[in-house]
């Protein structure tokens, strides 16, 4: 469960993490309202849930009154990853000289948390240069395992000494709230040193929401998971453009590297489930359909306990209905029946996933 940077700043303020001073707005005349309450220059901030907001022009610094209406008009009404915000942060902007990273985050490939420590902050974990990380212990971590991160660093004396607070601070948060993510970047170094979280992303595992029903009211249900959930289907939403539908985790997680190694940018993850007759076929190709931002869908089906005819008659329902282009590779058991089911019809049909993943992201 991904949280509005708002709600994951308030987080931060219950475990003693000092940001700067925000307000959040639901509506224009909400956004001049707060902007009269806090000092300019204000950034206004758009809660979306996709990343990259900052490039796509969801955020902007404004010093008046007029500036604050069109710009909250303009972020109210940019899409992010197909996504509008329903909310605005508006914060006061924090002058600093510099910028660092900071994060508790789930790798699974060393089945271990981890924190992660950078002196250049504002960009993708991934680009990061110079990164210190380190284990962390199942017990958690204590003051000179956080003295050691900023000592590895190099940071002078204050600001290591701040660093160790906030790592100590952000960690509790992760194990507490047991969270896969819990993220500052930027952490801004002010001009007089202070080091204050500018920015704040967190990602609380949805297997622990059971444990914390203080979560629940965060969100009200998104529409399609609502959708999906009561269908019984396994569905995730990616923000990329080909919506990725199949029988089984294992084949849609598959699927869904074969895409990226394409370079294609999957939508969403989609599992059926086994023995998925035609009403469910229909049913989450309906779906997948109004997903924002899905241009193309692929559908990747190994017909065992699933019947491919049934796959290849819920294909052929929906499109007779409209909708976005298909692509299938539809295998297994009555597979020639249902090619057959398929002739006429707009799906485009492959034998092996790679053919039709290449088709696919491709767009041929």
């Amino acid at each position: 469960m991904r949280l509005f940077e708002y709600q994951a700043k308030e987080l931060f303020k219950e475990y003693g993490l000092s940001v700067p001073k925000s307000i959040r707005a639901d509506t224009v005349d909400g956004a001049v309202e707060a902007f009269g309450k806090l000092a300019p220059p204000v950034a206004i901030k758009s809660q979306v849930l996709a990343g990259g907001r900052g490039k796509a022009g969801g955020i902007a610094i404004v010093s008046d009154a007029a500036s604050v209406r069109s710009e909250a008009e303009r972020i109210f009404g940019l899409s992010i990853g197909g996504e509008k915000p329903g909310v605005l942060l508006l914060e006061e902007a924090y002058p600093h000289d510099s910028e660092m990273y900071l994060s508790v985050t789930l790798d699974r490939g060393e089945r271990s948390f981890v924190v992660i420590a950078a002196k250049a902050g504002g960009v993708e974990v991934e680009s990061l240069s110079g990164k210190v990380i380190r284990k962390i212990p199942i017990d958690g971590i204590d003051e000179k395992f956080a003295a050691g991160v900023a000592e590895d660093l190099k940071l002078p004396p204050r600001q290591a000494e701040q660093h160790a607070r906030i790592l100590l601070s952000l960690e509790r948060l992760a194990r507490e709230k047991e969270c896969e993510l819990a993220e500052i970047n930027p952490l801004a170094v002010g001009k007089d040193g202070t080091l204050v979280p500018l920015d704040a992303k967190v990602i609380v595992d949805d297997n622990a929401l059971f444990r914390h029903p203080e979560f629940a009211k965060l969100h009200p249900e998104d529409e399609l998971e609502g959708e999906a959930s009561r269908q019984g289907f396994a569905f995730v939403r990616l923000g990329g453009d080909i919506a990725v539908v199949g029988n089984g985790a294992g084949l849609v997680l598959s699927t869904l590297d074969l895409v990226g190694d394409a370079g294609g940018t999957p939508a969403c993850f989609l599992d059926l489930g086994g023995g998925a007759q035609q009403d469910r076929v229909e049913a989450a190709l309906r779906l997948v359909n109004r997903l924002p931002g899905v241009r193309r869908i692929l559908v990747n089906i190994y017909g065992g306990i699933t019947r491919s005819t049934d796959v290849a008659a819920g294909i052929r329902a929906v499109l007779a209905e409209g909708g976005k282009p298909l692509y299938a590779r539809v295998s297994g058991a009555d597979e020639e029946e249902a090619r057959k089911l398929l002739v006429g019809t707009r799906a485009k049909l492959y034998r092996t996933a790679p053919e039709a993943v290449e088709a696919v992201v491709k767009g041929q």
